[in-house]
Parts: structure tokens; C-alpha cells; sequence
């Protein structure tokens, strides 16, 4: 029986019989270091496998959720109203949520539990701040809306391939309705809308004054911020996401359609997201080569909020809101939002008022242009700080993962900067319906980048049954999801 230079015996075949060892009265294998592979080992290892191909019916069940995106009908069922995209939820949601608890969407995150704790809070708190009868359909949909879109999401989304096809299908959807927006944007006509209203009924048409001598473009979705909002996520994918010579031209395409589509809306959310895009995309060109280029980035925003503290007889938020805005009209309105709409979330901190109806000089629209005040007014401090932490912490998972593949950090920074820009932007507007659920399942699509670029999870390193664990805090925390 051959045996090693270090003394160990090897099996018939070849390999090395694994050590053993007494532990407490028991003999345990310990294992054998894997032996030093050789230059000719390297040369003759087989070329890494080729990128995950996408199951046929994964494709067609994300083809058809961003499909229902552009689908501007509604169906009654009872007293309950249903677009396509809440039927989809409606549909997929328990089988979404059983293939997440049996593990089939990877490893259960952080931000899987916040997710689940801001719509179970969002529920509860519809029930116990309104009566049963009112409590069920607005309960039911924002269940829906977030963790159906979330989950949907996290099991459909799991590698670089279904998110090319996520935001592909989206850019193709933005591009075939682009001229039906402009000539909206010209006369003002809603083609879409007219021609959905052949086939049933649909949303409401929303008119608006014009800026800038132009109508403000709703497309397919109830206002024009929505469609603003929903298309500038759309920005940073197309200009990240498809390398190579073919990516090349639909980058060169595709973002300026993008770009055309948003400004349809006239949305001030819309430009401010596309603007923080853009920065970040040139501050990446102008320090790539610098590493802390981030930090740097971080801590001169910091540096600027604090002088504009210092040094203007205005709060930083005011003047943010101030240069964001379209006019000083929309800029003093949605202050006083800010103003009267933070003093009635401190009403009920903790539950929310569970209604849109808030407290507000009468001169004021009812309309709360602020989605995480509008989150907090409606569910409470903790709805707000559960949906923000899923956010945050999703950001800073992606952002801790260092690849080697240009194209994985490509994607990344994509993601990473349309989840910001959108944070951001949303101070200065509000999001509900078809651009909350498209927020949400995004969410659940990009969790997977928080892993390895083929979407596999990493796989626990090995304990050396030698010597005791030094695992640190950190490292316990990433195996939780942190």
C-alpha cells in the first residue's frame, strides 16, 4: 500500500486516507489539506462553465410580470379593484413565498426579514386603525404590493442573465411606447389610455398643467410622476448592464430613449433621479482608478450639508428642495409638507394613521409628495425604519461584494446607483401602484448580487478540526445576512 512523504496512506485509487484523531474520547476524521496543484495542473484544468441558461418558464413568467406593467386595465372583483400586474401578485404569491421557505431563491437574508416585517406591520396596522370591513382590501393590497413584488422578485431574479432580461424587457417596453409619450407630451392626447378603453375599462386620464409648454406625459400608469419615476430606474441598467459590441449599441440606443421617455413626464422626482445617475456615473469615469473614490464622495456630502448649515439662514433641507423643484411654487408646497406632514407622523409614531387624509391648511393639495413621509404618516416610525433598513442593507451588501469580472461590477454599480438615485428622489415625490410594485420587485431581483455573479451562494468555509474557531463578529454576521 503506497505511502506519502508526510505518512499518511493512501486508498487504492490513489488519494490520501483522511487523518484521524481522539477528540474527547472519539475519534474524529480530520481533514487533509488539499494538495499544492502544479503549473501543469493549471494548464490542463477545464475553461470555468459557461453562465447559467434561464429555465423557459422563468423567462416567461418574467416576460409576463413586466409585461402587465404597461397593461393599464382594471377588473372589479367584488368591490375589489384589480390591475393585471395585482393579479399576477395575487396569483404567484404563495407559491413565490413556499419556494423562498424551501430554499429555491437561496440563502433567507436581513432584508428578507424586513421586507416580510414592514408588510406584515403595513397589514396589521390597516386592521387595528380601521374597521374590519375598510381594513381587508387596502391590508390585502399593500401585502401585495411589497412582499408579493419582493419575493416574486427574489425567486424569478436569481442571476446576471434574468436580470438583463428584467430591465431588457422594461428598456423594449419604454422604447415601444415612447412615441405614444411624445405626441402626449405635444397634444396633450392619451392615446394609450383611449386605446386600452377599447378592450374595458381602464385608469383614469390625468390632466395637468402644462411646464414648459409641454402636457405632462402619463403613459400607461395614473400620473405622470409615476411614469417618470418608473422609467428613470431604467437609466443606469442600460448604460452598465450590456457590454460587448452588441451591448455597445443598445447602450448607445437605449439610454437616450430612456432619457426622452422620463422627460415626457416633466416630473421633478424623474430629473432628479436621472441627475443623481448621471453624477454618480461621472464620478466613477473621473476617480475609477481611485479606490476610496466613495469615501471621498461621502464625506464631501457630509462637508457640503454642514456648511450649507453654517452658512445659509436656511435648513439644508429647504435648499435641496429649493434647487429640485421646477418652480418656488412646487419648492414652498412640498416644504410645507414636510412641515405639517412630519408634525402629523409624531402624532402617532408608532401605528400611523392607516388613511392618506392628514392634517393641512386648507390651501394645501391633499397629495403627500413624499414617499417615506407617506410611509411613516401611514404605518408608523417602525413601517418606515423596517422598509428603509431593506434598502440600506441591500446597498451595503452589494456594495461589500469585490469582483474581479468588470461586467459584475458593471451590473452592480448599476443597481446600486438606480436603488440610490430612487431613494433620493422619492424625498420629493410620492410612489404607489404599478412604480411601488416595479420599487419592490427590484428590490427582490438584485438580492442575488449580494451573492457570487452566477447567483450560487458561497459555500461556508472549511473549520480545521485543529485548532479552535476564530470567527469573527463580522464573519457571524455575513452568515446571517447581514
Amino acid at each position: 500500500m503506497p505511502v506519502l512523504a508526510d505518512g499518511r496512506v493512501t486508498m487504492r485509487g490513489g488519494s490520501p486516507r483522511a487523518k484521524v484523531a481522539v477528540r474527547h474520547g472519539r475519534l474524529v476524521r480530520v481533514p487533509v489539506p488539499a494538495p499544492p496543484i502544479s503549473a501543469s495542473d493549471e494548464r490542463s484544468a477545464p475553461a470555468s462553465a459557461p453562465a447559467p441558461q434561464l429555465a423557459g418558464r422563468t423567462k416567461v413568467a418574467i416576460l409576463l410580470f413586466v409585461s402587465t406593467l404597461f397593461v393599464p386595465s382594471i377588473f372589479f372583483v367584488g368591490p375589489v379593484v384589480l390591475t393585471p400586474t395585482l393579479l399576477y401578485l395575487a396569483l404567484g404569491f404563495i407559491p413565490s413565498l413556499a419556494l423562498w421557505i424551501a430554499g429555491r431563491a437561496g440563502a433567507r437574508t436581513a432584508t428578507d426579514t424586513l421586507v416580510l416585517a414592514f408588510a406584515g406591520w403595513a397589514f396589521l396596522t390597516r386592521l387595528i386603525l380601521l374597521d374590519v370591513g375598510e381594513a381587508l382590501e387596502p391590508a390585502g393590497v399593500i401585502l401585495l404590493q411589497t412582499a408579493g413584488a419582493y419575493f416574486a422578485g427574489r425567486v424569478l431574479v436569481q442571476n446576471a442573465a434574468a436580470t438583463r432580461l428584467v430591465f431588457g424587457t422594461a428598456v423594449i417596453g419604454v422604447a415601444l411606447m415612447l412615441p405614444f409619450l411624445l405626441w402626449e407630451s405635444l397634444t396633450g392626447t392619451k392615446s394609450l389610455l383611449n386605446a386600452a378603453a377599447v378592450f374595458g375599462k381602464t385608469l383614469v386620464p390625468t390632466q395637468m398643467d402644462p411646464r414648459w409648454g409641454f402636457q405632462r406625459s402619463q403613459g400607461v400608469f395614473e400620473h405622470p410622476i409615476l411614469l417618470g419615476m418608473f422609467v428613470a430606474t431604467l437609466l443606469s441598467p442600460v448604460i452598465f448592464m450590456f457590454d460587448g459590441t452588441e451591448g455597445r449599441w443598445k447602450r448607445w440606443l437605449a439610454a437616450p430613449l430612456v432619457v426622452l421617455a422620463a422627460m415626457t413626464s416633466l416630473s421633478t422626482g424623474a430629473l432628479l433621479s436621472m441627475n443623481i445617475q448621471f453624477g454618480l456615473t461621472l464620478w466613477n469615469a473621473a476617480l475609477r482608478s481611485v479606490e476610496k473614490r466613495w469615501t471621498i464622495l461621502i464625506w464631501l456630502v457630509v462637508i457640503l450639508y454642514v456648511t450649507a448649515d453654517l452658512l445659509s439662514n436656511r435648513t439644508p433641507f429647504h435648499l435641496f428642495v429649493d434647487y429640485a423643484t421646477f418652480s418656488a411654487q412646487s419648492s414652498y408646497n412640498r416644504i410645507l409638507i414636510w412641515q405639517f406632514g412630519s408634525a402629523a407622523v409624531m402624532d402617532a409614531p408608532l401605528f400611523g394613521h392607516g388613511t392618506d387624509d392628514w392634517e393641512r391648511p386648507a390651501f394645501m393639495h391633499a397629495s403627500m409628495d413624499n414617499f417615506w413621509l407617506v410611509i411613516a404618516y401611514r404605518y408608523g416610525l417602525p413601517g418606515f425604519l423596517f422598509l428603509a433598513a431593506a434598502f440600506f442593507l441591500t446597498i451595503w451588501r452589494i456594495t461589500r461584494y469585490k469582483h474581479d469580472d468588470q461586467q459584475g461590477r458593471d451590473m452592480r454599480l448599476a443597481v446600486i446607483f438606480s436603488l440610490v438615485a430612487t431613494m433620493i428622489a422619492a424625498v420629493s415625490v410620492h410612489l404607489w401602484n404599478n412604480s411601488y410594485i416595479w420599487l419592490m420587485f427590484m428590490l427582490g431581483a438584485v438580492a442575488w448580487m449580494a451573492r457570487t455573479d452566477d447567483g450560487e451562494a458561497k459555500t461556508p468555509p472549511v473549520v480545521d478540526e485543529e485548532h479552535p474557531s476564530t470567527e469573527s463578529r463580522h464573519a457571524r454576521l455575513r452568515r446571517l445576512g447581514f
